[in-house]
């Protein structure tokens, strides 16, 4: 009972991931096309809001100009890469991860579960499924934290 229960939850959670990314793919196709069925609408970002009331004039300052001038200027920071913009735009990393952990974590506790009924024992294969989870898992949590670094990244940049 217990490796239908777990085989059956993590088809049903494949399932839905797999549909998740359909729906996904088939949105962003129509927003692709003329007309822009699928998507949301596309504008131009706006620059944000500079309270104007916050800013005041700067003081002078008893010091010479040429000790204000002697501090170097910053580099000017490089835009991000596409590669980093296209990171932080994936939004369904964070998702993913969460269903790719609980689902092994889930896989895991049957496993165990299953060590200590002798004579009921696992299918051959299921021990290599709880692995392949295993590192499906941590992948999905490794690209999650790599999107929000990017996302941090373009945040700052722009």
């Amino acid at each position: 009972m217990t490796y239908v229960l777990v085989m059956g939850s993590l088809a049903l959670s494949v399932l839905f991931t797999l549909g998740w990314a359909l729906w996904r793919g088939l949105r962003w196709v129509a927003g692709l096309l003329p007309g822009g069925v699928g998507g949301r609408a596309r504008s131009p970002r706006k620059p944000a809001r500079q309270a104007a009331a916050g800013r005041k004039a700067p003081a002078k300052s008893a010091r010479p100009a040429a000790t204000a001038s002697s501090k170097p200027n910053p580099k000017p920071s490089r835009p991000p890469w596409a590669l980093t913009r296209w990171l932080a735009g994936c939004q369904a990393a964070l998702p993913l991860a969460a269903v790719g952990t609980l689902t092994y974590l889930v896989a895991r506790l049957a496993e165990h579960g299953m060590s200590f009924r002798p004579p009921h024992a696992a299918p051959g294969g299921f021990h290599s499924l709880v692995t392949a989870l295993g590192w499906l898992a941590a992948g999905l949590v490794l690209l999650a934290l790599v999107a929000w670094l990017a996302a941090w990244r373009c945040r700052r940049a722009g």
